[in-house]
């Protein structure tokens, strides 16, 4: 069995505390050597954090306080996470917060959301989230669920820049390779709910990376970088020229996911046209509210002016944005090859 939380001090809501640490007591020995990043500490968070928390072991007993101690007037919530362990490493799942204040208040407000994996259009479980005070930059902490769902506080009204960070290595610093999202958000007269949608984001802007021919009109043009998802890529975003700098006409872009569902129509449209059927209604785990960003663009030319066996096309992508806003213009050269490239998308010989 794994340990059982006999007491926390203090007690979730009290006021005008004095205690100099948040004490959770269980049944049996803790393991210090146990939690979710290998050590006692990384099962429990104070929020606001200034300078790192401090957790003391003390067998069946751990101390949790704030690095600089709990200061005067402020409300603090102290999180135990899953993951506390006894000396059996039997594994306790459970989750407790206690909030209490060391003014003679608590806030009555918080900053509830939910966080996607927004590449995967999943929900991110066991997330990051830093909630930053303005202007005095006073910083809350805490974690996303099973669900993907947060929630930070006490808090009073004020505006707060809110932070949501895959933490991979669990180092509470924001890597490379990492990905994450940010928002502000204002909180006055009520607890607002947020949605952060976490992807990489880099400091500079797409370069095309490979162009590939779909058919005799139609070609996928890949990046090094997610595209702004706020900004539609359009005929004027790209240049397709021949070896003489003749260009030709482009007649649509599309993003991959777009195209394949504009091509999935056209060849069911004959089958379809009498039945009118309807698509089953979808179910299942919560979505993002905006559908994943794209990494390519599909660039379908008019048929006037084709794609020619063994000619060479320089493709230029111009001012494409990043997700941060950065624009780039690259360019790429692609020879179209001698087998048959006429032939309709997804038709067989």
């Amino acid at each position: 069995m794994p340990p059982v939380l006999l007491t926390v001090t203090p007690e979730s809501g009290a006021v005008n505390v004095t205690d100099e640490s948040a004490i959770f007591t269980f049944d049996v020995i803790v393991d210090d050597r146990a939690g979710r990043a290998g050590n006692l500490a990384s099962s429990f968070l104070v929020s606001p954090n200034e300078g790192g928390t401090v957790v003391s072991w003390h067998r069946d007993r751990v101390e949790v306080r704030p690095r600089r101690g709990f200061r005067e007037g402020v409300a603090y919530s102290v999180t135990m996470l899953p993951g506390v362990a006894d000396l059996n490493r039997n594994v306790l799942r459970e989750t407790r917060v206690i909030s209490f204040s060391i003014g003679p208040t608590i806030p009555p407000y918080a900053i509830h959301g939910r966080v996607f994996d927004w590449m995967a259009e999943r929900i991110a479980g066991d997330a990051r989230i830093d909630v930053i005070r303005m202007p005095d930059s006073l910083p809350y902490v805490g974690v996303t669920d099973s669900a993907g769902q947060f929630a930070i506080g006490p808090l009073d009204e004020g505006t707060y820049t809110v932070r949501a960070l895959l933490d991979n290595n669990r180092n509470g610093l924001r890597d490379p390779n990492e990905m994450w999202d940010t928002t502000r958000i204002v909180v006055k007269g009520e607890t607002p709910f947020v949605e952060l949608r976490a992807a990489l984001r880099d400091t500079l802007g797409p370069r095309l990376l490979t162009v590939a021919p779909i058919d005799s009109v139609t070609f996928l043009a890949s990046f090094d970088h997610v595209l702004d998802a706020a900004t539609p890529l359009t005929r004027s975003a790209f240049r397709v020229q021949r070896a003489d700098s003749t260009e030709l006409l482009i007649a649509r872009v599309y993003t991959q996911s777009e195209f394949q569902r504009v091509r999935a129509a056209r060849e069911a449209a004959p089958r379809d046209s009498v039945a009118g059927r309807r698509e089953p209604p979808t179910t299942g785990a919560p979505k993002p509210s905006l559908p994943a960003p794209a990494r390519d663009a599909v660039i379908e030319l008019d048929a006037t002016t084709p794609l020619l066996p063994l000619a060479s096309y320089r493709v230029t992508a111009i001012e494409v944005r990043s997700l941060t806003g950065v624009a780039r213009t690259s360019e790429r050269a692609i020879t179209i090859p001698k087998r048959d490239t006429t032939r309709a998308p997804g038709r067989r010989p």
